[in-house]
């Protein structure tokens, strides 16, 4: 099922392998030998295309994300928007000094044009192949849908405000990238060309449900149809997103197993990125870098949770009242004094005294050194009014009320306070169900003689075990979708499941906002309900009582339903809302609130031009026909 990995390691071998071969340079020129040799066969040809789609993965790099330099996959976004935030500082991307020098604006440019130059050398090398005329078609079309996912990419976020970006159609050499930017309605003129000419081609195929990787003409309508979404054609992006169903493609009915491989290539995935369980580097590393100390595969448990989900997004999941109603998540419904003991608004870390793990049970101490100890610093911290506030007994029972009854995909998609998830031992060679609990003494856990599954303790395990974050003494949300289920995966690191870039619910929602935009808010309810039905949450008409409420809970949905998919960021960016979510208040590592702090960095607002990244200044300085983008310092 997954063969276009291996065949993209194949091509990126011969890529190197030509280019240094010396009998071959003896007959043609340097900068024409790949591309003699690459499109001269139809299995080499093959292995071409296969290179372009290679380029979707891993846009990320690593460094100051996760705890490595390896570059990561679309998840790695999450760190970006609102939905998620990360354990580093991200290079100081969120601060009043970030600068064009910043290593996360060139190399999302670079993997940008590397995905599209790749896509160039193959539209313009497969008329020339010794292949069926139809497939040559169908090849190029798929081709074109890749070079203008990439150009996407890089006009919604560094072409904004009229800027554009360069454009190029054609394969051209390395010394010759000197093009300035081409205006930004240039760029999505070409981007709805390309796709329209994918769709137009009677050889390409309608929907990729058989698990091939292939882009198909209902991924070029959704891109279309996203491209309009973001010129504001609002009439033609619903059309568009109304013909991808009839293409084949609709939502898969458990929303909890639609990220397993068994799902990977169901009808709902419109547009993936590939992985296999394998130790060379052809899997997905999601799980180490997200998933709970505890959690692990096969292999080896300790994943860091580099990437957690915010206490923002947490507290966007509804409370169901019953099976028509749904209302807000407010903390003070469970606390009274919730806001009250904030003090003067900087004390936040008041509220950490719901947090606190019980101490007693049956009136009997559960344990003077791995319970009670933790415990008690903690308190200790805190002033006395406050202390008067823990319960000894109950502490958790009253907080685990604020997450119960909540939208079903909050349990589905997070690790909540005193919670279960399924984990494995530290020779991981048996499962066990931890509870993730609070405060935690030390990195990990509290003790790892005593924090093994089915411990031989008076007490069950769960009461001394602590699933924790990478982060010593911290309690943040941990993600529970893609992560692995005890030793279901053979490696922590290399895991198998596909990367969703596009699925059908992201479609669904997308026309909910067009048809919003139109002023159908009967139509974009529809639509939203369609998701919501599906998790088993009521979708309420006061939601869509008019075109400014309807707006925002469209967008509400978005980020409920596509958390750790590496949408939000874009969302964000596109609505311009970064600013008041991102850099909000209850935007917090903590679950209890704060001004978020991650890595010693603070988050600050650069400035409005921020919703425009700028051109890299490596790119300014290589090529002095771009223009630099107005409000950054060079």
């Amino acid at each position: 099922m997954k063969r276009i990995i291996y065949i993209s390691a194949a091509i990126i071998s011969l890529m190197s392998t030509t280019m240094g071969c010396t009998e071959l340079l003896d007959t043609a020129p340097n900068d024409r030998i790949s591309q003699n040799v690459m499109w001269s066969t139809e299995d080499l040809v093959d292995q071409g295309v296969i290179g372009v789609y290679y380029s979707l993965q891993r846009p990320i790099n690593g460094n100051q994300i996760i705890g490595s330099s390896a570059d990561i996959g679309y998840y790695g976004f999450e760190g970006y928007g609102m939905t998620g935030q990360g354990e580093y500082g991200l290079d100081n991307l969120f601060t009043a000094g970030v600068n064009p020098g910043n290593t996360r604006f060139a190399f999302h440019w670079r993997w940008s044009y590397s995905g599209i130059h790749r896509a160039n050398a193959a539209i313009a090398q497969i008329p020339k192949a010794p292949i069926k005329e139809e497939k040559k078609a169908r090849l190029i079309a798929e081709c074109k849908i890749l070079r203008a996912f990439f150009y996407m990419r890089l006009n919604e976020i560094y072409g904004r405000e009229g800027l554009g970006v360069p454009l190029y159609t054609e394969p051209v050499n390395p010394s010759d990238l000197t093009r300035g930017q081409s205006p930004e309605a240039d760029v999505w003129r070409q981007i709805i060309q390309d796709l329209t000419d994918a769709i137009n081609e009677p050889n390409l195929k309608n929907n990729d449900i058989k698990g091939e990787g292939r882009v198909s003409r209902g991924a070029a309508y959704t891109l279309r149809g996203r491209a309009y979404l973001l010129t504001k054609e609002y009439a033609k992006a619903a059309a568009d997103f109304a013909e991808v169903s009839k293409q084949g493609y609709g939502l898969y009915s458990n929303y909890k197993n639609l990220f397993k491989v068994a799902q990977e290539r169901c009808e709902e995935m419109i547009m993936s990125v590939q992985y296999i369980e394998d130790p060379t580097g052809y899997g997905t590393g999601i799980q180490k870098f997200t998933a709970a100390f505890q959690q692990g595969s096969q292999d080896s448990r300790g994943c860091w949770t580099d990437l957690q989900v915010t206490p923002a997004l947490v507290n966007l999941y509804e409370v169901v009242l019953d099976a028509n109603t749904v209302k807000p998540f407010k903390w003070e419904d469970y606390f009274a004094n919730w806001n009250e003991i904030s003090g003067d608004g900087t004390t936040t870390a008041n509220r950490k005294i719901y947090f606190l793990r019980d101490s007693k049970i049956n009136g009997q101490e559960i344990s003077a050194t791995l319970v009670s100890k933790p415990v008690n610093n903690e308190l200790a911290k805190l002033p006395t009014n406050i202390q008067a506030l823990y319960l000894p007994e109950g502490n958790e029972a009253r907080l685990k009320k604020a997450y119960e009854n909540r939208d079903p995909r909050l349990a589905m998609n997070v690790v909540t306070p005193y919670a279960n998830f399924y984990g494995v031992n530290s020779n991981s060679t048996a499962a066990g169900w931890y509870t993730y609990r609070f405060p935690v003494a030390g990195k990990y856990y509290f003790d790892q003689t005593n924090a093994e599954p089915n411990a031989n303790k008076n007490l069950p395990a769960s009461y001394y075990t602590s699933g924790s974050c990478n982060a010593q003494a911290e309690f943040k949300y941990i993600n529970r979708k893609f992560v692995g289920e005890g030793l279901e995966y053979l490696r922590r690191e290399q895991n198998p499941v596909d990367e969703p870039i596009i699925r059908y619910a992201d479609v669904l929602l997308m026309w909910a906002e067009a048809l919003v935009e139109l002023n159908d808010l009967q139509g974009a309810m529809a639509k939203v309900k369609l998701v919501r039905d599906r998790a088993g949450v009521p979708t309420m008409a006061a939601s869509f009582a008019d075109q400014v409420t309807a707006r925002n809970y469209v967008r509400d949905e978005r980020r409920r339903e596509l958390v750790g998919e590496g949408v939000n960021f874009f969302d964000e960016m596109r609505w311009k809302t970064l600013k008041e979510t991102k850099y909000n208040q209850v935007n917090a590592q903590h679950a209890w609130g704060g001004t978020e702090n991650t890595g010693g960095t603070t988050y600050q607002w650069p400035g409005d031009f921020f919703y425009t990244w700028p051109v890299p200044r490596t790119e300014v300085e290589m090529n002095p026909n771009l223009t630099k983008t107005p409000g950054w310092i060079y």
